[in-house]
């Protein structure tokens, strides 16, 4: 793998402020072994699983940041499984790895929450999502990165990608969604840079642009940053941005029933979404 450069203490400092919300109280803590270490996952699993959705959560951040956004789903009959990623403040290792060194692992991650969604939920069709740098992990699910990184799952039917990290040097290159043929959901907002990291919005863009055409589909919020206001972690004071989130979040719901339940009516909902006042939406 080429290097990867980023700055650590630039993509961290939006997450050092931020209180990580409670795990969604019907949410189970699971272990796993990946090797020889344990990996922990939250599963969020309603009475009826339609589908699934493995989240990778954001650098620095963990599962529990996001219940609001898990209960959302799940109430909507996707389980959830997020695994806890060894660079998160919460894991008891975090001190061991670096941004470069944890990738592989979050990618060996993944792969072990996916076996573990073959085994609880074999039948159930599975998205791949993520927030920031989970997004990225997301996408190479999808088909990504694959000249650089064999992580494609051919279970992946769909991606859902809130805010991706954008221009990554060493990593990701004018090439890298060529082979992302998957379905994709980009969500970000027009205020959505990180100083040291994510300098520009339009860096949120590269993989809607330049991913093959077909079932590609882009939300950027007016006024919406990397936090939706923290609304995406549950915590949103800002009126404008949270109203947003609200509808990225419902929008992500017929994006998952359209493209993993094949709901005509989700489809069609799709296919006639507009850009509205909070943010613009387009189609490719």
């Amino acid at each position: 793998m080429h290097a990867i450069t980023m700055d650590r203490r630039g993509l961290l400092a939006g997450l050092a402020a931020v209180a990580l919300a409670p795990v969604a109280a019907h949410a189970q803590a699971v272990s796993i072994k990946v090797g020889d270490r344990d990996l922990g996952l939250t599963v969020a699993r309603p009475a009826t699983v339609k589908g699934v959705v493995l989240f990778s959560h954001a650098a620095g951040a963990a599962p529990s940041a996001y219940a609001a956004l898990f209960d959302l789903w799940s109430r909507a009959g996707f389980m959830v499984v997020a695994p806890l990623h060894v660079d998160s403040r919460q894991h008891p290792r975090v001190a061991d790895y670096t941004l470069q060194t944890a990738f592989p692992v979050r990618i060996a991650d993944l792969a072990a929450a996916g076996a573990f969604i073959e085994k609880v939920a074999p039948d159930a069709p599975v998205a791949a999502a993520g927030h920031s740098y989970g997004s990225l992990n997301a996408m190479i699910r999808g088909g990504a990165l694959q000249a650089m990184i064999q992580g494609r799952d051919p279970a992946t039917r769909a991606v859902l990608a809130f805010s991706s990290p954008g221009i990554i040097p060493g990593l990701i290159g004018p090439g890298a969604f060529a082979d992302l043929t998957a379905p994709l959901m980009m969500v970000t907002g027009d205020r959505d840079v990180m100083p040291g990291f994510i300098p520009e919005a339009s860096a949120h863009l590269v993989p809607f642009e330049t991913s093959p055409a077909g079932d590609k589909y882009l939300w950027v919020g007016k006024g919406v940053d990397h936090f939706f206001g923290n609304a995406i972690i549950g915590a949103g004071k800002d009126p404008a941005q949270s109203a947003a989130f609200d509808q990225a979040a419902a929008l992500s719901i017929v994006y998952l029933r359209a493209t993993l339940l094949d709901d005509a009516e989700a489809r069609a909902a799709l296919a006639t979404q507009a850009s509205t006042s909070l943010a613009t939406f387009r189609a490719r």
